[in-house]
């Protein structure tokens, strides 16, 4: 195994774990909107430089890095960069440091094209209702949860992209996410989908 090192505004750091505490350092230390000061901005602009994605820089270089609240996740901070022909968007430092897997994003806009029948599932109860699962009282779909049985939703995801042509297929069919948008999804309406939404449709839904 490569031992991990990375120098960053000359500070090294030869743990993983250790990069990330300071760039959740950084980000905590911000409120919704605000620019980073100067040493903070020189070292995530370094960081970013070195360890993000090359479609999140798209070979041009990063002038500011602000701080911003997340659209999918509203309680959670996030990094923004602003690249030198003005354009901004949205980038994770946890990504950079440990990049996602094609069967992450894969799982990603699997969850995204069944959201339909998620949603349909927790809207067909009628509220205050009962846990299937703890017994527990569910005040209102907001509070529901939705677990798939007789196959984990993961399981069936591997399962489904080893009979749809394997991981490199998939993943060639998902979108290339657009600056500031937090959206994985599948780039064609048609077998992709259809085949999905079929598996899914055979499992098991339970509060």
């Amino acid at each position: 195994m490569v031992k991990f090192v990375v120098t960053i505004q000359n500070e090294t750091f030869s743990t993983k774990k250790s990069l990330a505490e300071k760039c959740k350092e950084i980000l905590n230390s911000y409120k919704d909107g605000d620019r980073l000061n100067m040493f903070d901005e020189e070292f995530m602009i370094d960081f970013f430089t070195q360890l993000a994605k090359s479609h999140k820089l798209k070979g041009m270089k990063i002038v500011e890095v602000d701080v911003r609240k997340s659209k999918k996740y509203r309680k959670n901070l996030q990094f923004w960069i602003k690249r030198e022909d003005g354009t901004k968007t949205d980038i994770s430092y946890i990504n950079c440091i440990w990049p996602r897997k094609k069967i992450d994003e894969i799982s990603d806009a699997c969850r995204r094209t069944v959201e339909d029948i998620v949603t349909k599932y927790k809207f067909n109860h009628v509220y205050p209702t009962n846990s299937d699962l703890s017994g527990q009282i569910i005040a209102s779909p907001d509070e529901a949860e939705v677990d798939h049985y007789d196959m984990d939703f993961v399981d069936l995801v591997s399962n489904w992209v080893y009979l749809n042509g394997g991981e490199e297929y998939i993943y060639s069919k998902i979108n290339e996410t657009e600056d500031g948008s937090e959206i994985t999804e599948f780039t064609d309406s048609g077998r992709t989908r259809q085949t999905l939404w079929s598996a899914v449709q055979m499992l098991t839904q339970k509060l």
